[in-house]
């Protein structure tokens, strides 16, 4: 059910027109049986035109229900969709080291210009997925503003979810549908969490429904 609902959030453009081609087809049609309702004379006649009218009205009230429920999904439920696979490989890393062959003259010189995710982190990449405002221990409380980068090839969308420190039981905060470059990726009220350690994890799904390993961050949460 899962892979459907993600699939549907893929292909919401390609729904939304297909449902708007046959959208206009009940339109035309509606409009037509109802000028031929007002210029019919036999009742036979008015009887056949006004359920042709019906039918077409009834397929363009269908239309409109699929076009919401389908929005509704896509925009609502989608984003809050547990994780369903990590993917083990095939992320750009900016961190890997010269290809065998280079010497080491070759070698950039500015070691210290490549970008390195926050201290105590896991699996953030600098420039691509990543929570800048926050470190790996970070005593955090009340409401904290979230600002960093989510800017993957083929982005789909992503969420971000906290866990008590030494489980899984992730819990959503919140979700985007647009890419962030250091700018803030949401916002985190942690006034109703009780004291602790946490982890806060930035998730993202490219637009294959293919949500890649999480940007991971412990910290802990103390009382206003």
């Amino acid at each position: 059910m899962s892979d459907l609902l993600r699939a549907l959030a893929v292909y919401e453009v390609f729904i939304y027109l297909v449902l708007g081609l046959f959208a206009l087809f009940s339109g035309r049609s509606a409009f037509l049986a109802w000028q031929e309702y007002r210029l019919a004379v036999f009742g036979l006649e008015r009887e056949l035109t006004m359920q042709r009218f019906r039918s077409s009205l009834s397929s363009l009230i269908l239309l409109g229900i699929i076009g919401l429920t389908t929005f509704f999904l896509a925009t609502f439920v989608v984003p809050l969709l547990p994780a369903s696979e990590v993917i083990p490989t095939a992320t750009v890393s900016l961190l890997s080291t010269p290809e065998a062959g280079m010497s080491e003259g070759d070698a950039p010189s500015d070691r210290t210009a490549v970008p390195q995710p926050p201290p105590g982190t896991e699996g953030c990449i600098p420039l691509q997925l990543v929570i800048t405002s926050l470190e790996g221990g970070q005593q955090i409380s009340g409401q904290v503003s979230l600002v960093g980068t989510v800017d993957i090839p083929n982005f789909g969308f992503y969420k971000y979810e906290y866990a008590p420190a030494g489980t899984e039981q992730w819990s959503p905060i919140a979700a985007g549908r647009d890419v962030v470059r250091d700018g803030t990726i949401g916002l985190w009220d942690t006034s109703q969490l009780t004291p602790g350690d946490y982890r806060l994890r930035l998730v993202v799904t490219d637009n294959q429904g293919i949500e890649l390993p999480a940007c991971v961050i412990p910290l802990r949460i103390t009382a206003p």
